[in-house]
């Protein structure tokens, strides 16, 4: 009877540890770091950039860097499974909406214009969080 009671509590264990693995997987801090994008169908030179999105305190923020140029977007909303920020681009309004597919993966689009471009953000680097 202990051995039983042994082995039930050991596998309880181990589902409960891959049960909170599981769902690290996909925190919303996984986002902050550093993100290299792509945007094949943006105009010429603003169709590859890099991306430093940082959390402080409860808020986050990015900085875009598109063909040498610097943007700063002070507040990233998350909505459900989303998030959401709006930037200016050369004095273009652009809207961005994106989720993240998986820890190194985000997709989404961004409109500008009246043209709604995909955006697919790769991580480079682990995440570094702002103080």
């Amino acid at each position: 009877m202990k051995t039983n009671m042994g082995k039930v509590f050991v596998a309880f264990l181990c589902m409960m540890m891959c049960l909170s693995l599981n769902a690290q997987d996909l925190t919303p801090g996984m986002v902050v770091g550093m993100w290299n994008f792509s945007a094949p169908d943006a105009p010429y030179g603003y169709q590859k950039g890099t991306c430093q999105i940082k959390k402080t305190g409860e808020n986050l923020s990015a900085v875009f860097t598109i063909s040498g140029t610097e943007m700063t977007v002070k507040e990233i909303k998350k909505e459900n499974n989303s998030y959401k920020c709006n930037f200016y681009v050369d004095g273009t309004y652009v809207s961005l909406t994106f989720k993240q597919e998986d820890k190194s993966k985000l997709t989404g689009n961004a409109n500008a214009e009246g043209m709604a471009i995909p955006v697919v953000f790769t991580k480079t680097v682990k995440s570094v969080q702002a103080r």
